[in-house]
């Protein structure tokens, strides 16, 4: 067993040292470097960089860590054009961080303690308290974080660190998402003390986390761990007792199932906030109010509510039972357009088998490309001398849905349709 581990703790090591040449290869890497030695600077690789050189996953972006001046150092890439320097600790506690954004993304943090050794002490998790040095290679690996790593296993390096930013409670939850590390028992009961403090930071950060926790391709599980820790109803801006927030973070799992991992990782997160909105009860308008008051962006607080009223109506529709359900199955088609495959997937997971067969009716028709007719709002204000107005986008809509049922297939029938429609009545 420790041979398998010490081999593993290797493995992880060698896929570091690997990344680390290849890093260094990047011209905003090299220039980091020359700044360093230059100045007598020492510089470090850390934190998520790190980690996922040592999971085998891609770097997208790189944390390094600086002993002085990270501010001068992100001013000095930025005049060789390197990206635009951004101060991000302003609102954090902490270091001062950096960040140079360019076509790939170089935060810069100053060292905390005067050495690297000490603030690696200061970080969350022994994951991410793995140093490479950047001019030779050198890992420097006090808390066992390799270890962790090989095993699966998020440690927190210490209970108060947690406490120092409560954010780092919900941030286990999000590591066990997008990167499976599954937190201890002493994680958990830190991140349980943490939980609290989670109501005073700044909501625009739990919002990344959370984000990036309701993308990952299996989410319940961290979601059920936050429950358990306490940090859930603050993650979603909600007073929620223990069972309502358990209850909310279970329901999340079908959408654990393959069909709903394959999808972009936009579309699992607002299916997610749905569901997890009709788990909690709350309808579209309560919806859209919770996801605007928690600094969710608005357009994805409407677009959610929005696929809760899709999804309810197409649980309502009779798909297939004579010509006005099918008026009603194309007309509600027309109106989801490029929303409708992601509402009929919440739909389906109704419990309601009358809902469940209209929602696989209405997935087969959705597979049928509905027909349409080249009309726009000036040819219908020519057509028929209406002033612009709601009355001609009133008269586009059934258009459209007359010709997607196949009563209108040309301009000409369009016109002709138009002008029934307005003709006074005997």
């Amino acid at each position: 067993m420790a041979a398998t581990k010490k081999k593993r703790t290797a493995g992880s090591a060698d896929r570091i040292a690997r990344a680390w040449t290849r890093l260094r290869r990047r011209p905003e890497v090299r220039a980091l470097a020359r700044l360093t030695r230059r100045d007598a600077n020492p510089a470090w690789l850390v934190g998520g960089a790190v980690r996922d050189a040592a999971l085998g996953l891609p770097i997208p972006e790189i944390d390094a860590a600086v002993g002085r001046d990270a501010e001068g150092l992100a001013a000095s890439l930025e005049r060789a054009g390197f990206g635009t320097a951004v101060f991000l600790s302003r609102d954090r506690p902490g270091p001062r961080v950096f960040r140079v954004a360019g076509r790939r993304t170089l935060d810069l943090a100053e060292i905390e303690g005067g050495s690297i050794e000490r603030d690696l002490l200061r970080r969350d998790f022994t994951a991410n308290a793995i140093a490479v040095a950047l001019e030779d290679g050198r890992i420097l690996d006090p808390l066992g974080g390799l270890s962790d790593l090989s095993r699966r296993r998020l440690r927190c390096v210490d209970p108060r660190n947690l406490l120092e930013d409560p954010l780092r409670a919900l941030r286990a939850a999000r590591f066990l998402a997008t990167h499976e590390l599954s937190p201890d028992a002493p994680t958990l009961a830190a991140a349980r003390r943490a939980a609290p403090g989670l109501r005073r930071v700044a909501r625009e950060r739990i919002v990344v986390e959370l984000s990036r926790l309701l993308e990952a391709r299996r989410a319940a599980p961290a979601l059920e761990w936050a429950a358990r820790a306490g940090v859930l109803p603050a993650a979603l801006g909600l007073e929620l007792s223990e069972a309502e927030a358990a209850r909310a973070a279970r329901s999340l799992r079908p959408l654990d199932a393959p069909a709903f991992r394959r999808l972009p990782p936009e579309s699992r997160r607002r299916l997610r906030l749905a569901r997890l909105a009709g788990a909690l009860g709350l309808p579209p308008e309560d919806t859209r109010r919770w996801l605007s008051g928690s600094r969710i962006a608005r357009r994805e607080a409407e677009e959610v509510a929005r696929l809760q009223t899709l999804a309810r109506s197409a649980g309502q529709l009779l798909v297939g039972v004579g010509v006005h359900g099918r008026r009603d199955a194309v007309a509600w088609l027309l109106e989801a357009g490029e929303a409708a495959n992601d509402a009929l997937r919440l739909a389906s997971l109704s419990r309601r088998a009358g809902t469940r067969r209209g929602v696989t009716r209405l997935k087969r028709l959705a597979r049928i490309p509905l027909r349409s007719v080249a009309v726009k709002g000036g040819d219908v204000i020519r057509w028929l001398s209406l002033p612009p107005g709601p009355r001609v986008g009133e008269l586009l809509g059934q258009l459209r849905l007359e010709a997607a049922l196949g009563a209108v297939r040309s301009r000409r029938e369009a016109r002709d349709w138009l002008a029934v429609q307005v003709r006074p009545r005997p």
